[in-house]
């Protein structure tokens, strides 16, 4: 059962508009002119990858929880800008997100949540290429005032939302089969594994990557720099990593690479 929270007065956005136009700035307008109760807007990321919903779930997924309950996180990675493709509004343990019905927000969402579909055409100056200003924002400022996803749109029924999905590593005869799904600023190599998977002892495991064996360690210091390691990240993910260095460039690899996790013999 999702719960309630008093508004905080915080909003996040997420985008992959970047930063070179004044998009983003645009979208802190509309929230600052709209919403009486807004405290503070926070930049998760506007560098997701253009139009890359996956990435954009990634982040969100990892950070929405650090906020005080009663956020309201918006989320504008949108591919179908303009089309009939639905805007979500949604509770999910107390905070409140605004996103495309594209999957974004699948993984995130369970079936006890509130979710509605947005009326958008209480927008009346919508255009049709720029809805973070013209639809998202001002939703988000009701949000922050206290507005009822009631008064922005109709409920929707359980799972009646675009699921989307989240790689999930797949565990075969002892054998953990694995993919990257982020590679961050530093070349880190982010898997698919929870580093619970591992249970109480990681070093008691190995990866290989690209044909390379990597060894667990504690963190990216407790190896000499040009070192490859395997450790569990602050997002409680398997990652690879190079001390000093960047995995990435080193390995040759992206997301969607191959990697496996085996207990060590």
């Amino acid at each position: 059962m999702s719960t309630t929270a008093k508004p905080s007065g915080v909003v996040t956005l997420l985008t992959d508009f970047g930063l070179r136009e004044a998009y983003v700035g645009t979208m802190k307008g509309v929230l600052w002119s709209r919403a009486r109760a807004l405290r503070a807007v926070v930049d998760l990321t506007h560098d997701v990858p253009p139009q890359d919903v996956s990435a954009a779930t990634f982040h969100l997924r990892h950070a929405w929880s650090w906020f005080p309950a009663g956020t309201v996180h918006v989320a504008v990675v949108d591919p179908g800008v303009g089309t009939d493709r639905a805007i979500l509004v949604a509770r999910h343990e107390g905070h409140l997100f605004v996103a495309p019905d594209n999957g974004l927000l699948g993984p995130i969402l369970r079936d006890g949540d509130a979710v509605h579909r947005l009326d958008a055409a209480a927008s009346v100056r919508a255009s049709a290429t720029f809805h973070g200003r013209d639809v998202f924002a001002p939703a988000a400022a009701r949000l922050v005032d206290g507005a009822s996803l009631d008064d922005l749109g109709d409920a929707l029924e359980p799972g009646g939302w675009e699921q989307g999905s989240a790689s999930r590593a797949r565990v075969e005869a002892g054998v953990i089969h694995a993919r990257v799904v982020h590679v961050d600023h530093f070349g880190n190599l982010v898997l698919d594994v929870p580093g619970e998977a591992l249970g109480a002892d990681p070093s008691a495991w190995s990866a290989e990557i690209a044909g390379v064996r990597v060894p667990f360690a504690k963190t990216y210091g407790s190896v000499a720099g040009g070192t490859l390691l395997a450790l569990v990240d602050s997002y409680g993910s398997v990652e690879i990593a190079e001390s000093g260095g960047s995995a990435a460039g080193r390995l040759a690899v992206g997301r969607g690479a191959q990697a496996t996790i085996r207990r060590n013999a």
